[in-house]
């Protein structure tokens, strides 16, 4: 008893989900855990004006529910503990150990998953993505609980307050997709080492980049599992690559003639990144799959969380390792 209480009171009492991927081939017992927000507004160790860490029950609270290296991510959930409802989440790998957040270097390296996007419609973004946040979530300007309650998030928006380096792998719809770096300014490294960033970035949608009007529907379906390759050349170089129903598609390169030098993550990704996991949705999505990027009109994400609340994105088959080896 007494052993529970002294791990309840240092804050070891969330159950995070256990998460299975493969590094250099090789199975990895991660797990996963949300960030401090939950939902839009508020903080989960901010409960009735008092402080502490609020524990989550993942399914029921915040839609995620993991089965071995598969995560699922639902729209909209209920919030226990207030009864407010609670769009979205916002997930990360950890170590084995559950006290940091697993870092991926990721220069000459390859970075594989396999997405469902077929419940996502227009105004809703499923994103896989990498921040260069601390391993274990604290920092000069974030010392509370650190990794194990989803502490010291940090991106090109700098969200939060806190500026770093991002990789956004996709943000996308079942209508389109697009892949971007996000490069920072300033001396440091990490969450706060950063004194401002591209927000816009250098990104590539074939639709919006190429005019290619029918990519995302003839040459990679988004509307059917789709596994995505990435690779981080040493030279600065990204590369993309599409695989589905066996078949690899070319999903282009960012690099010096498209992105003039805005491509070279090289310095941050031999740091390390976090891998996050999102699901959001806004009516001003229109940069994503509107206009210009894709073919949707119009947005009512309203009518959408109440039309569809258990709309989900399924993620599997994390894989990480040399260049050329996780597709094999």
């Amino acid at each position: 008893m007494l052993t529970v209480l002294f791990l309840l009171s240092l804050g070891w009492c969330e159950k995070h989900p256990a998460f299975q991927w493969k590094k250099d081939g090789v199975t990895q017992n991660g797990f996963l855990v949300h960030d401090r927000h939950v939902g839009d507004n508020w903080y989960r160790d901010q409960k009735d004006g008092k402080s502490g860490a609020l524990d989550l029950d993942y399914e029921n609270d915040v839609g995620v529910t993991v089965s071995g290296g598969t995560l699922t991510q639902r729209l909209v959930s209920n919030y226990s503990w207030n009864n407010k409802t609670v769009v979205g989440s916002r997930l990360y790998i950890m170590t084995a150990d559950e006290k940091k957040y697993e870092k991926f270097n990721l220069t000459g390296k390859e970075f594989t998953f396999t997405v469902n996007l077929a419940q996502i419609p227009c105004g809703v973004n499923a994103a896989l993505y990498t921040v260069e946040m601390p391993a274990d979530g604290i920092d000069a300007t974030d010392q509370t609980q650190g990794a194990p309650y989803g502490y010291g998030y940090c991106d090109a928006n700098c969200v939060d307050g806190g500026c770093c380096p991002e990789f956004d792998g996709i943000e996308a719809t079942s209508k389109a997709l697009v892949f971007t770096t996000h490069t920072c300014s300033g001396t440091g490294s990490g969450r706060g080492g950063y004194t401002g960033c591209d927000t816009s970035g250098c990104g590539y949608n074939p639709y919006r980049d190429d005019n290619n009007h029918s990519f995302w529907t003839s040459s990679v379906n988004l509307a059917q599992p789709v596994t995505i390759v990435t690779q981080f050349q040493t030279n600065g170089d990204v590369t993309r690559k599409y695989i589905q129903n066996g078949n690899p598609i070319d999903g282009g390169t960012l690099n010096q003639s498209r992105c003039s030098g805005k491509q070279n993550m090289t310095s941050t990704f031999s740091r390390g990144h976090v891998v996050v996991f999102s699901l959001w949705d806004s009516d001003g999505m229109s940069w994503l799959d509107g206009g210009n990027a894709g073919p949707c009109t119009s947005y009512n994400i309203k009518d959408v969380e109440t039309r569809t609340p258990n709309l989900t994105v399924t993620w599997s088959d994390v894989k990480f390792g040399n260049i050329g080896s996780t597709t094999n």
